[in-house]
């Protein structure tokens, strides 16, 4: 038993990010039930729901839900009332009636955006909920705001003083895991083990979801700027160049083809290696300087490297050693080349980027 307790400690220190969500949900649940039962709201528990639903795991996350909640309810409850009042449904028939005039166009408006999702739901609840009917569609309207507004005002409070996460926090830890992944892609492509295929599979597939999750990260950030939540630098340019070094990577991967076919060429072609382990280098620098805030070291070691590499396929073509080699050869050392100058390009953008959060910092 005596190894349970640090069987605890580190499972709780694997969960941080998880328990303290769960505080956090928890927390704007019980606070919103107990001001909702203060101020004898009808229907408390649609508040309890709307914090439950507004409190993200970042503030920038549970901005956007807290608007969305608020906005889409608000249109549900207001075209939903309309269509009450314009329509008596206190038959089957008028009922389907009024649930067709109000569910089909906020139904298409929820298709337009996903913010209004929550608005046909809204208007059903009007419609045929039993406490629309004996209170009357403006009462319940109004009741129904005040519980959706309360729920939003205690999940972006609590969001904002229990244990805060910013997005703003967020977008530098995912950044530095999607530069650190595709330095192992870089890796894994200069390797000539027939394991690599497999592991190259998985890294892009981790790759693509970390940007997806950068992506989601940036726009919840924009909104904790807008705010004045967070005075980070906007973070959309640094998704945009590292949209851009996954597109090089993707290329140089097609340029060079699978690792063992590269062997036999390898010898008579200039070597890439070198450049793509400078690359791979200066991506782990510019990571571990992202999540720890810190200036890029602003190495030239891949500008060598590349240097030296641009040489080796001009002195391939001097010495006219071109004339025979296959065109597949040919693709290969040309692609290569301009997929690595790509790549140097948009990295020293990378470290650009990098600089003006660390001077932020």
């Amino acid at each position: 038993m005596s190894g349970w307790p640090s069987v605890l400690v580190a499972w709780m220190a694997r969960s941080r990010s998880r328990l303290v969500h769960a505080l956090r949900m928890t927390t704007s649940s019980l606070a919103t039930f107990a001001l909702a039962d203060v101020l004898d709201l009808p229907q408390g528990f649609w508040a309890v729901i709307t914090a439950l639903i507004v409190t993200q795991s970042n503030v920038g996350g549970s901005l956007k839900a807290a608007l969305d909640r608020f906005v889409g309810s608000l249109v549900g409850v207001v075209y939903g009332g309309v269509i009450a009042i314009l329509i008596p449904h206190t038959d089957g028939l008028a009922r389907a009636a009024a649930l067709l005039a109000a569910v089909a166009p906020l139904s298409y408006l929820a298709a337009l955006s996903a913010g209004f999702r929550i608005a046909p739901i809204t208007a059903i609840i009007v419609l045929l909920g039993t406490s629309g009917a004996s209170l009357g569609p403006l009462s319940f309207a109004t009741d129904r705001m005040l519980e959706v507004g309360l729920g939003c005002v205690v999940g972006i409070v609590v969001s904002l003083l229990v244990a805060p996460a910013r997005a703003s926090r967020s977008v530098l830890d995912t950044a530095a895991e999607a530069a650190r992944l595709m330095a192992e892609q870089l890796d894994t492509l200069a390797a000539t083990d027939d394991a690599s295929q497999a592991v190259m599979s998985r890294l892009v597939v981790r790759t693509r979801q970390a940007l997806n999750r950068l992506e989601t990260l940036v726009g919840e950030a924009a909104r904790e700027r807008h705010s004045r939540l967070a005075d980070l630098p906007d973070p959309d340019p640094l998704l945009r160049t590292l949209m851009r070094l996954r597109h090089d990577v993707v290329m140089l991967r097609r340029a060079v083809g699978e690792p063992r076919q590269d062997l036999p060429d390898r010898a008579i072609c200039p070597d890439w290696t070198p450049v793509a382990a400078a690359g791979a280098a200066t991506l782990r620098g510019l990571a571990d300087a992202l999540a720890g805030g810190k200036p890029p070291d602003r190495s030239t070691a891949l500008a060598d490297a590349l240097a030296a590499y641009r040489s080796s396929i001009d002195r391939t073509r001097a010495e006219r050693r071109t004339r025979d080699m296959p065109t597949d050869w040919l693709w290969r050392m040309f692609g290569t080349g301009f997929a690595l100058e790509q790549f140097r390009r948009n990295l020293d953008d990378l470290v650009e980027r990098t600089a003006d959060f660390a001077a932020h910092g």
